[in-house]
């Protein structure tokens, strides 16, 4: 299940968020401080974070960039209209959406459910399972395997492929992928130079020819693009002979 962790110093509200997402089928934790919010990332990682903003100089309102600093979960920040300064220096620290107070639970949840899309998870009880030829992917369980072996990746490497597969088909920018694993923006030549390693490397341990890649593809210029083409053994030895 998709587990969402909801962070605001009222309680109440905290876990009347809670309730829509329990009726969505939703794992929640909730969290009241801003310690109590960093702990529960680092010992508990959440699919999704929702971050309520507090008044002028409470700590919700400096907590975002600390949250993107240990995940990159996305990440829908809650604010009162008036409060647009701290939207935007929220959403510049790593927000990824945000949804004024108050709210209907429709437009929360959509807010929430796009944000979900980008990651795979927008719907509840679904395995999360990707199975593309030799290569299958687990994305609940954080799992990849290679003709039915497990596959080691890093952190990075998982999320640059969770990021592509999500997207299959359609071509990421550079700067848009290092975006959306890395939660900064860069130069698109520094986040080419950035990616480059790591895509050699995630090849090397995915594709069945590193070396002509059938599902990580270069689009010269501009950034990267998953295909999801079946690559089976027969396919190989034809590529092969």
């Amino acid at each position: 299940m998709t587990t969402i962790l909801v962070i605001d110093s009222d309680k109440r509200i905290a876990e009347s968020i809670a309730e829509i997402l329990r009726a969505e089928e939703m794992v929640t934790s909730i969290a009241t401080e801003g310690e109590e919010a960093l702990r529960h990332l680092d010992e508990e990682p959440p699919d999704a974070v929702v971050l309520s903003l507090g008044p002028p100089g409470s700590w919700e309102n400096d907590l975002c960039r600390e949250i993107r600093e240990r995940t990159i979960a996305p990440l829908l920040v809650v604010g009162k209209r008036g409060q647009e300064f701290a939207l935007a220096r929220s959403l510049n620290a790593g927000g990824d959406a945000h949804v004024f107070k108050p709210f209907t639970t429709r437009i929360f949840l959509a807010q929430l459910y796009a944000l979900l899309r980008r990651v795979g998870l927008a719907r509840p009880g679904h395995a999360g399972q990707f199975d593309i030829g030799t290569l299958a992917i687990n994305v609940f369980r954080r799992e990849v395997r290679v003709e039915g072996r497990p596959v080691d990746l890093t952190p990075i490497e998982f999320e640059i492929l969770r990021c592509l597969l999500n997207n299959s088909g359609r071509a990421l920018s550079y700067r848009s992928l290092v975006r959306q694993v890395q939660g900064y923006d860069c130069p698109s030549e520094e986040a080419r130079k950035l990616l480059k390693v790591h895509i050699h490397h995630l090849r090397r341990k995915i594709e069945p020819l590193p070396e002509k890649p059938a599902h990580i593809l270069n689009v010269r210029g501009f950034g990267y693009l998953f295909e999801r083409r079946r690559f089976d053994r027969e396919t190989l030895s034809q590529t092969l002979s």
